[in-house]
C-alpha cells in the first residue's frame, strides 16, 4: 500500500495534476439510486417508498424485539 504524506493537498501543492474525467476502474457496487432521485422514476415507485418510510414508526412501536423508543409529541392542550 502506498500513501502520500499530506494527502491530496500536498499533491496539488507540489503542482501535480488531479484527474477530472471521473473514470472508475469498475462500476461502483456500493451505491444505489433512491426512489426519489432522478426524473426517470415512476411516481408509483416514489409513493411506495414514502409509504414504507411513514409506516416504519408504527412498525417500531409494535415490534417487541427492536430496542427503539418511539417518542411522540405531547398532545396539544385543550381549551
Amino acid at each position: 500500500m502506498l500513501l502520500l504524506a499530506g494527502g491530496t493537498q500536498a499533491w496539488t501543492d507540489a503542482g501535480r495534476p488531479l484527474e477530472t474525467d471521473g473514470r472508475f476502474v469498475s462500476a461502483p457496487a456500493d451505491v444505489y439510486k433512491r426512489p426519489y432521485e432522478g426524473t426517470d422514476n415512476a411516481r408509483a415507485a416514489m409513493q411506495r417508498y414514502i409509504d414504507w418510510e411513514l409506516q416504519l414508526v408504527a412498525q417500531l412501536a409494535n415490534d417487541e424485539i427492536a430496542r427503539f423508543h418511539v417518542a411522540r409529541a405531547p398532545a396539544a392542550p385543550r381549551a
